[in-house]
């Protein structure tokens, strides 16, 4: 199975990538060491056979904690774009 990478717009075509700022276009974040670690040990709880209460609470910490740095990370760009959409109402 081959994917073909769509075409790129060329740089005065603004409607190319309409929900990417432009100075974050071409740009993909690679997780850190502690990211992964993080993810490992989140699956690593999630995979545990026949889980335990206090297992359950522990994935349940561990997905939460990992949401809120998700929500921190996005958040800036959350808002850029909803400044950019009410600056166009």
């Amino acid at each position: 199975m081959t994917f073909n990478k769509p075409t790129q717009p060329l740089d005065d075509d603004l409607t190319g990538h309409p929900t990417m700022p432009a100075d974050e276009r071409g740009k993909r974040s690679q997780p850190t060491d502690n990211d992964r670690a993080r993810w490992l040990q989140l699956a690593d709880s999630a995979l545990r056979r026949a889980p335990s209460e206090e297992d359950v609470a522990e994935t349940e910490a561990l997905a939460r904690k990992e949401q809120e740095k998700i929500k921190r990370r996005i958040r800036p760009t959350a808002e850029k774009v909803k400044g950019h959409s009410k600056s166009k109402q």
